[in-house]
């Protein structure tokens, strides 16, 4: 038997008993787990443990130390490994960095290849989309009703169409994500208006395609991978220089698969181009005098995805840049970095548990007085709008692009 020959029988033999040898970038992960102190740090700060209790949700450390069960065992994780919204908290406050988030995608992906029938029937739905049409949400089925829809929302918010920029050699790719390219359409709007408005030499995809996080957080690494190289070889065909999105989810994803891949391109969210690449000056000039609107008190949400997986300066921008805006009070909420549990793609098979998460952000920001809440993040602006609607209160909420561009001077 030739050593080729070998290698083939192993994981013949591994597969049959349900097992997946490692791969090399997921062994720092697994080591990870081995630093595990039990201080409980983990499940007294994890937003699920405390919207649902502990019986519905053992809490991260419960999912790390499955690490050392027999990797036949990690089916026995399925009643809570999908709970987890992935936000990072265990992560940040644990005081030897075990990699919860990526342990829950790691076992995931197993239970995804040896056990589908545990996978939620929610996720399965959500993958026959993206496997149909490259996208997280299924395209309208009426090109005009979609357009109709956009320009309907653009009216009601008082923002521009412009026509979408496709061309070779752009500075900027700006890349909305499939939220905002299918659902939240007023957010890729908004955002080009921005981008307009400071001369950005910019382009879009002729076909938009998904990411892959939604992919990887169900655990299909296989389409996952398949994504990311498609998105690999449309932005090295257009040969921009820089990645630009107005998704938090996508942000961190697209920085992460762009260094494993070496896209050699830097990926920003638009809070950190807008931040430090047009300037907290140009800003301040067009956003510091307008008096068509009146003041106005805003809160903020933090993603987990740029707050946890990016980096916390992307927040502190989204501040800096707020306060240059003529009339904007801002109103720091309590549980600002708080969870609103729509990570992890949760609310697609238990809405319940996102909508129990989500209740701290409901009070906090109630208690700041704001009239509006604004989020960098289509999926967090979502999750809440829905559930303040529930609660019946008047607060509005809107996604950070949109509030910009609805106060921008119009040329």
């Amino acid at each position: 038997m030739t050593e080729e020959e070998a290698f083939e029988f192993v994981k013949n033999t591994l597969k049959e008993e349900r097992i997946t040898p490692y791969h090399k970038n997921e062994i720092e992960i697994v080591h990870s787990v081995e630093g595990c102190i039990n201080c409980g740090l983990c499940i007294n700060h994890c937003p699920v443990v405390a919207a649902v209790g502990v019986d519905r949700f053992t809490g991260p450390r419960s999912i790390a130390v499955e690490l050392s069960r027999s990797p036949p065992e990690f089916w026995s994780t399925a009643d809570k490994i999908y709970l987890c919204t992935g936000c990072g908290t265990c992560r940040e406050v644990c005081p030897k960095n075990v990699n919860v988030p990526e342990v829950v995608n790691l076992v995931r992906a197993r239970i995804f290849e040896h056990r589908p029938d545990l996978v939620p029937k929610g996720l399965h739905m959500v993958r026959e989309i993206i496997v149909e049409h490259n996208l997280a949400f299924e395209p309208w089925e009426d090109p005009e009703e979609k357009v109709e829809s956009r320009d309907v929302r653009l009216e009601r918010l008082d923002i521009p169409y412009t026509e979408d920029i496709i061309k070779k050699n752009a500075e900027v790719l700006f890349y909305p994500g499939c939220q905002a390219e299918e659902r939240a359409q007023e957010v890729r709007e908004a955002a080009k208006v921005v981008l307009n408005y400071f001369d950005v030499d910019y382009t879009l995809l002729d076909d938009m395609s998904c990411c892959g996080l939604p992919s990887a957080l169900m655990g299909d690494d296989e389409t996952s991978q398949r994504l990311a190289g498609l998105l690999k070889e449309k932005v090295a065909g257009l040969g921009v220089k820089k990645v630009v999105t107005t998704c938090a989810g996508c942000t961190s994803n697209i920085s992460d698969i762009s260094l494993q891949d070496q896209w050699s391109i830097p990926v920003y969210h638009m809070v950190e181009y807008l931040a430090e690449e047009v300037g907290l000056d140009r800003l301040k000039q067009a956003l510091g005098s307008s008096k068509e609107f009146s003041e106005v008190t805003v809160t903020v949400h933090d993603p987990c995805h740029l707050i946890r997986h990016t980096s916390r300066r992307t927040m502190q921008d989204a501040i800096e840049i707020l306060k240059v805006i003529s009339g904007v009070k801002v109103a720091i909420s309590e549980a600002e970095d708080s969870c609103c549990g729509g990570g992890g793609l949760v609310a697609y098979h238990s809405k319940d548990v996102a909508d129990s998460v989500v209740q701290e952000n409901l009070i906090s920001i109630d208690k700041t007085g704001a009239e509006r809440l604004v989020a960098p993040c289509p999926l967090c602006t979502a999750q809440i709008e829905a559930n303040l609607f529930k609660s019946g209160s008047s607060v509005e909420v809107d996604d950070l692009m949109v509030f910009i561009a609805q106060r921008l001077p119009k040329k």
